[in-house]
C-alpha cells in the first residue's frame, strides 16, 4: 500500500506538468496575431471565438462560428481583439 501511494505521489507532478504544458498551447484570441489566427483549424477558431464571446459579449445567442467567419473575412489591420470587437458589433447590428 505504501509503495502504491509513493508511486502516485511521484507521478502526480509529472501529470500536473503535462497538463500545464498542454494548457500552454491553449491561447486566447486576445493574444493571437492575425497570422496565428490564420493558422488555426476551423474547429479551433470556433472554440476561440466561443471563449472570447463568453467573456466579452452580452448577447450569448450570437454564433461563435459567425464570429470566426467574420474574422476570417476581415483582413483589416489591427489587433485581433479589436477586429473581434468590430465583428461582434457588426454581427449584433445585423440582428
Amino acid at each position: 500500500m505504501a509503495g502504491m501511494l509513493l508511486a502516485l505521489l511521484t507521478a502526480q507532478p509529472v501529470a500536473h506538468g503535462a497538463a500545464a504544458e498542454s494548457g500552454a498551447d491553449d491561447a486566447s484570441l486576445l493574444y493571437l496575431s492575425s497570422g496565428d489566427w490564420a493558422r488555426q483549424s476551423t474547429p479551433r477558431k470556433v472554440a476561440l471565438a466561443a471563449d472570447f464571446m463568453r467573456i466579452f459579449c452580452t448577447d450569448q445567442r450570437m454564433s461563435a462560428a459567425s464570429l470566426a467567419d467574420c474574422l476570417d473575412r476581415d483582413k483589416a489591420d489591427g489587433a485581433l481583439f479589436e477586429r473581434a470587437m468590430a465583428c461582434v458589433g457588426a454581427l449584433s447590428a445585423g440582428r
